[in-house]
């Protein structure tokens, strides 16, 4: 009798390290697969980052920019038609006009 209890003693902590084992090595594989994704969002948001970071530099220059007077005869001329009092005008003719 007492034999059959080692041997079932053996058996059940033999059953229980396999069942931890195999329990212990699916969780490291989630974790990974779970790593792997986490490391993949993260290399998109960099990315989406160094986007945004370039294109607020150029907004930068460009709220710079608009209030230049450079900026302001460029949009007198190319919104309004306006031109310079020292400047003369030449009109094609031959330019066919836009539908």
């Amino acid at each position: 009798m007492k034999r059959i209890f080692k041997v079932l003693k053996r058996v059940f902590v033999l059953v229980f390290i396999i069942a931890f084992f195999v329990y212990s090595a699916t969780t490291i594989f989630k974790q990974q697969m779970i790593l792997r994704q986490v490391k993949a969002q993260q290399r998109e948001v960099i990315v989406q980052i160094e986007k945004i970071k370039k294109e607020n530099e150029y907004l930068k220059r460009l709220a710079q920019y608009v209030g230049t007077k450079d900026y302001i005869q460029q949009v007198a001329r190319e919104k309004l038609g306006l031109v310079g009092k020292d400047e003369i005008v030449f009109i094609d003719k031959n330019k066919k006009k836009k539908e």
